[in-house]
């Protein structure tokens, strides 16, 4: 009797104190675990050959920077030369990559039979592909009914289907050399959706699925899969973001500023984590400040709790939104 009173006190202490550290995080358990204990810096990435798409800004610039620094071979993919040209430019400023190592390859991700040619470039010039990063798409920020189904079908073939086309593009070699990791940047609303960005939920939603089934189907060819699931981050996704119709832009609306969130992480620390849990060949990453993080843990442990609270949270947010657009349309 007294030896499960003190294993029940032990359970309490244990859950408490793992309350604690969420409460003072701004990552998941497992990848504090490894950025206290693991590969810290990166320092198994230098050499290795890391392409990186949506690399022209954001979190993708912010990486390329941080890698660079390492001593990766970069491929830098975006719509943009001109920016990409920018971020070539400061990676060898602050960086130790050579100029040979750096490669900038222009890349519309909707454009899904450049994919296949652009991989074959990759593989002529460094011989290899032994990261590829998901990260370029583009979010969306407006009322579900007030919404083209352009929009939806556009969220999803860019977010969902270019990068399962991108992929599909560079696995071949890697099954081929048995080696190999693709890294999708998804997000939080993976986890939890949120009002007024229903397109992107599902997106980021489909790229779980997909990515988390070819994970098992990957396994034995030894090549990692790691989802990576930021909060808000630091970066012009609100102003670029579609609404009522593709060509619309919530900058273009001037309701950008209503839909940021709070309390964002900053860039260079999201790519920070990123190329840790890249590293450690981690599976899945939660990384945000709170309170989003608090509502991803609630979100994927406590559902109906979750969907509970998101109602009162998506009234406050959904009226914010039609108050400035109101504004906005009497100005």
């Amino acid at each position: 009797m007294i030896c499960m009173a003190l294993l029940g006190l032990l359970v309490v202490i244990i859950l408490f104190l793992m309350v604690i550290a969420i409460c003072v995080s701004d990552t998941d358990l497992t990848l504090k675990f490894y950025e206290r204990f693991g590969i810290q810096n990166g320092e198994n990435l230098k050499g290795k050959v890391i392409w990186i798409t949506g690399a022209s800004s954001g979190i993708g610039e912010e990486l390329a920077y941080q890698l660079s620094g390492i001593g990766s071979k970069l491929v830098l993919s975006a719509r943009r030369k001109s920016e990409l040209e920018r971020v070539q430019s400061t990676c060898l400023q602050r960086g130790v990559t050579e100029d040979e190592d750096i490669m900038i390859l222009p890349l519309d991700l909707s454009v899904f039979d450049s994919h296949s040619s652009a991989a074959q470039k990759v593989l002529s010039k460094f011989g290899k592909i032994d990261i590829l990063v998901n990260n370029a798409g583009r979010s969306q920020r407006s009322y579900a009914l007030d919404t083209s189904l352009e929009v939806d079908i556009e969220c999803i073939k860019l977010n969902v289907i270019g990068t399962v086309s991108l992929t599909k593009a560079v696995l071949p070699d890697m099954v081929k050399r048995k080696s190999g990791h693709i890294v999708i940047i998804s997000s939080a609303l993976g986890i939890m959706p949120v009002a007024l960005q229903t397109a992107y939920s599902a997106a980021k939603f489909a790229l779980q699925g997909y990515f988390d089934a070819l994970r098992s189907e990957l396994y034995d060819e030894n090549i990692t899969v790691t989802t990576i699931c930021p909060g808000p981050v630091v970066s012009k996704v609100v102003e670029n973001a579609m609404t009522t119709t593709v060509d619309k832009t919530a900058q273009d609306l001037g309701v950008d500023a209503a839909m940021q969130y709070g309390n964002r992480m900053p860039t260079a620390r999201c790519a920070e984590v990123i190329i840790i849990s890249m590293a450690n060949k981690l599976s899945e990453v939660w990384c945000s400040r709170h309170p989003i993080l608090f509502f991803i843990y609630i979100g994927q442990y406590m559902p109906t709790i979750y969907r509970f609270l998101s109602k009162f949270y998506a009234r406050k947010r959904i009226q914010a939104f039609r108050e400035t657009l109101r504004g906005k349309k009497t100005n």
